[in-house]
């Protein structure tokens, strides 16, 4: 009976209740999202560092971590590799020779981590040959002599890029219907070479006006860029000797990570064509990646491999990347302290509405006292009411965020024309692919009813010292 009634009156005043329902549904709606999108944000960062940059553990020599030096080496790495190996948590596990030097072309020069890798094992540890960006080239499929696969945002520093609208370009933008309309217009720089991107950006301008050419920049940016493959890049560094070495790379591939840090500063050669050079006898590396079937067995198998060689520093990813740690370890905190602000500024709406509706009901809870029903029925009630309201306003917003969480986290939200580079800067993607737990959604619904509790104690301790004989000769 109790629970009818309650629900009758919340809908007495429509107006009022409604407010207060669509005020709950839109703020949780935004505040679940915005907490789902950060959360996506957050997974894809750790899911491209531990697949592109980091691996899962990795093995290096004590003193190799305090400078970088290549001198600190790990030695009989095949055999190390070989017993890592078979600990049945292992997917794979790759051997790099990792020296610090300058790479230099004729346009530039730059500082650089030189990653000299064994090629089929750093495919199945690493995602770098599934990054090779289009026109790029591949990750060591041609046969050419010392071949260098650079980041992206090396190859431009390195002037390896340059920008030419060609047929196929032109096509692939005509099948995008927001650009069908740019397409014929760009018929008079098709085929013409820009050596940069300011170059690029002035004819763009030239041909569609500061505003629009600015607007449409990016995207005609990404489809003209091309890469100077073949080039030759001199790679200087210290040998394991002391001394100075150089030696002469053909660029085969250009890659892109959603790190462009991590693209401006390492390239990848094969271990066979750095060994020799940097004076390396077989079998010494500076490091060993390891990648697992399972984020969640990483201390375990961080154990083992300690015990392989208990003279080697054993690290795994949160370890080596502690802000990606944090952004994971961070989330479900930063979704409680969200929501408790969220939650606090709707409950003090829940109880200036619940206050108003028992003061226009002054003589009718005194009537209702006065034929027998006691206070804690009226107080249930006005609990019950006040429950109503927020957990009415939650349920709507939580499903629409739901399947605006379902849906965009297939198709994804692209940042890119407006905030890639800053966001590639500092390791993000631009592309977010918002993810929320189920038992997120659970825990939101209880805090709910939790607020719309506590939000009714004030507006029930107001009906409560009503008295009845008073009440009933108050003229409403």
């Amino acid at each position: 009976m109790i629970w009818s009634i309650s629900w009758k009156n919340v809908w007495r005043n429509k107006t009022r209740s409604l407010v207060v329902i669509v005020a709950f549904t839109l703020g949780l709606f935004g505040g679940i999202y915005m907490v789902a999108f950060m959360n996506g944000m957050f997974e894809s960062r750790i899911i491209q560092a531990i697949g592109n940059e980091s691996s899962h553990i990795q093995v290096h020599n004590p003193q190799y971590l305090e400078n970088n030096e290549i001198k600190y080496t790990i030695d009989e790495a095949a055999d190390y590799v070989s017993a890592i190996e078979q600990i049945p948590e292992v997917k794979a596990v790759s051997a790099r020779i990792k020296v610090l030097g300058m790479a230099s072309t004729s346009g530039n020069a730059s500082g650089v981590m030189i990653n000299g890798v064994d090629i089929d094992r750093e495919r199945q540890v690493t995602g770098i040959a599934e990054s090779i960006v289009r026109n790029g080239g591949s990750f060591f499929e041609s046969d050419g002599r010392k071949p260098i696969v650079i980041g992206e945002k090396l190859a431009k520093t390195l002037k390896l890029t340059y920008y030419k609208m060609e047929g196929e370009d032109l096509e692939r933008l005509g099948q995008n219907r927001k650009y069908r309309d740019v397409v014929p217009l760009l018929d008079s720089i098709a085929g013409k070479s820009f050596r940069t991107e300011e170059d690029f950006d002035h004819a763009l301008i030239g041909l569609f006006g500061e505003k629009d050419g600015k607007r449409l920049s990016f995207r005609l940016k990404e489809a003209a860029i091309k890469y100077r493959l073949k080039r030759k890049i001199v790679l200087s560094f210290q040998a394991l000797d002391g001394h100075i070495s150089y030696d002469a790379f053909r660029v085969v591939g250009v890659y892109k990570t959603a790190n462009s840090a991590f693209d401006g500063m390492n390239l990848f050669v094969r271990d066979t064509d750095i060994s020799s050079v940097v004076s390396m006898k077989s079998g010494q590396v500076n490091q060993v990646a390891v990648l697992l079937n399972s984020v969640n067995d990483d201390q375990l198998v961080a154990e083992q491999i300690r015990t392989i060689n208990p003279g080697l520093d054993v690290q795994t990813w949160d370890t080596i990347m502690p802000e990606a740690a944090m952004y994971s370890g961070a989330m479900d905190f930063f979704l409680f302290v969200f929501l408790i602000i969220i939650l606090l500024a709707l409950g003090f709406g829940i109880v200036n509405t619940m206050l108003m509706a028992v003061l226009e009901r002054v003589k009718e809870l005194g009537m209702l006292m006065a034929i027998g029903m006691n206070k804690k029925r009226v107080f249930r009630m006005i609990m019950l009411e006040t429950v109503f309201l927020g957990l009415t306003g939650a349920m709507i917003g939580t499903l629409l965020c739901y399947l605006l969480v379902w849906w965009t986290g297939n198709t994804g939200l692209d940042l890119s024309a407006l905030y890639q580079e800053g966001l590639e800067a500092i390791g993000f993607s631009a592309k977010v692919y918002p993810v929320i737990g189920f038992d997120s959604f659970v825990q939101i619904l209880f805090m709910v009813i939790l607020t719309g509790v506590l939000a009714s104690i004030y507006p029930a301790r107001k009906a409560l010292k009503l008295n009845p004989a008073e009440a009933i000769r108050i003229d409403m």
